[in-house]
């Protein structure tokens, strides 16, 4: 089913009740499923035939939804992240979404801006969002090209349009010293 707006019913039943959707997020279309539903995080890897040892980004609306982040870094993302779209990977707690594939203990997230998108994370929670693409190909600019790859294996697209000069976010990273470094930029 193509639908216009994040926010329609059957995108928000879709994620709550573990189905994948695929919808323009600020920085390209991803892939999206509720990062609190294991059976759906499963169901992603599977369908994007992504290997499950590489991890996955988690979108959040507010920065304390990233847990751990002391003041200082959180202040120091939110300065960053201000003119980009701005993901940080960090340590969590083996208990925090224990079946999410880690690497060294990290998982990367980003805040995304005050937007339809931010009012579905409130609404659904935490989303797992890698690029809609299989492992290995480009990522779809528009909802024909991913319905192209997926076809009947996501039930729900949100056709926001082509994405037109998108960019990928920059990647953060806190050291073992509790410091910021770029990895992309």
């Amino acid at each position: 089913m193509i639908v216009k707006n994040i926010l329609d019913d059957s995108a928000i039943s879709a994620l709550k009740n573990g189905q994948l959707t695929i919808a323009k997020t600020d920085t390209i279309y991803g892939i999206l499923a509720a990062a609190n539903s294991e059976k759906a995080v499963e169901r992603l890897y599977e369908v994007k035939r992504r290997p499950l040892d590489k991890p996955v980004i988690i979108l959040v609306a507010n920065i304390d939804d990233i847990p751990d982040l002391t003041p200082s870094i959180k202040r120091k993302y939110q300065e960053i992240s201000k003119n980009r779209p701005t993901t940080i990977i960090t340590k969590v707690s083996p208990n925090f979404l224990p079946y999410l594939p880690r690497n060294g203990g990290t998982l990367a997230f980003r805040v995304v801006p005050e937007s339809p998108l931010a009012e579905l994370i409130r609404t659904v929670g935490l989303l797992v969002a890698p690029s809609a693409n299989p492992s290995g190909e480009e990522p779809a600019k528009n909802v024909t090209e991913a319905i192209n790859y997926f076809h009947e294996l996501v039930p729900i697209y949100v056709d926001s349009g082509e994405t037109v000069d998108a960019q990928p976010s920059q990647i953060i990273r806190i050291n073992e010293g509790g410091e910021i470094e770029f990895l992309r930029r």
